[in-house]
């Protein structure tokens, strides 16, 4: 009976999140890698249910929605217990999550528990004949993009970094099935340390780069006080998020949030402008999915012009005092 089941791949939500974009990133890719191998999508989902989130999950193509809620907080141990039992019974090929600190963190368990091969922060994924799923991402210091193919499995894994695929509907051909569970107290053993809260402090927030439709790239042709600060006051006129590249962030002009890059995180709005930017590779991977790219660099043999819809030759501060 198992052999004539339908293959799976399965996304698994980070654990009590609510449906964001990295989610339905992740779910949208699996979804076009499904069509095209005739699989089913199944999501692991224990974050907020509302008819949203319902409609969001279906419009990305979720065959299958398996929602489980608890009336305790759910720790790492027992949430890696749940997909654990979940992937038992669902039986994928491949088990998708984001790369966040929870996902790494449950990818890792679950890779040990079956003894199956871990792609971490993929920026892309695809399936090749006669060598099964194959899995991009940077490595040897983010110098080189390398292709990896898992091998003597029955299942492979992998993070996925944020802002590396687009989110799309799609048109469904039948509804999507709905699984919920209830977690009971005291149906996990009980694996983690509790302690005491003696203090709650306020955590620095983190910047969400990949929540802007206009990002400003700030590069080492515009690093200068003058263009940052320049920079930074035609982000708040246009509502837009500044970003670096890796020299700019090393030299502490940015934060390392707001990194874009093989090393940093990967975008996708509607308008990137680069200031100075000069275009190397590990870069340029980061902005492969925005929708216009528009670059300004005074060296007219400047990378960054091989890829941009709009490029000028001019330097960026003269840029700058014109739009301000």
């Amino acid at each position: 009976m198992d052999d004539c089941r339908i293959k799976e791949i399965f996304v698994v939500c980070d654990r009590s999140t609510e449906m964001n974009n990295h989610m339905m990133e992740i779910i949208c890719k699996a979804k076009t890698i499904a069509l095209e191998r005739e699989y089913l999508v199944s999501v692991f989902y224990t974050g907020k249910i509302s008819p949203d989130t319902l409609k969001g999950f279906s419009q990305c193509g979720v065959d299958i929605l398996i929602c489980g809620t608890s009336s305790s907080y759910i720790g790492m141990w027992q949430y890696s217990d749940l997909v654990t039992r979940w992937i038992k019974k669902r039986k994928p090929e491949l088990v998708l999550f984001q790369s966040s600190e929870c996902g790494k963190d449950i990818a890792a368990i679950i890779s040990t528990r079956f003894e199956s091969g871990l792609t971490a922060d993929c920026i892309d994924i695809s399936y090749e004949e006669g060598e099964g799923f194959r899995f991009v991402r940077a490595a040897i210091c983010d110098s080189v993009i390398a292709q990896i193919h898992g091998m003597n499995c029955n299942m492979n894994i992998g993070t996925v970094k944020e802002g590396v695929f687009e989110i799309c509907k799609v048109d469904r051909k039948s509804e999507m099935q709905l699984i919920t569970f209830q977690v009971e107290e005291g149906s996990l053993d009980e694996k983690e340390i509790c302690l005491d809260v003696s203090k709650v402090e306020q955590m620095k927030s983190e910047i969400n780069i990949n929540g802007y439709s206009t990002v400003f790239c700030i590069g080492r042709g515009a690093s200068s006080l003058e263009c940052v600060e320049r920079i930074f006051a035609l982000a708040r006129k246009y509502d837009a998020c500044v970003v670096g590249t890796r020299p700019v962030i090393e030299e502490g002009i940015l934060e390392k949030e707001r990194q874009v890059g093989q090393s940093g995180r990967s975008i996708a709005p509607q308008l990137y402008i680069g200031f100075g930017v000069f275009g190397a590779s590990q870069h340029v991977v980061g902005i492969r999915n925005a929708k216009k790219i528009i670059a300004i660099n005074k060296d007219p043999k400047a990378p960054i012009f091989d890829y941009a819809d709009y490029s000028m030759v001019a330097d960026a501060k003269d840029i700058l005092d014109a739009l301000l």
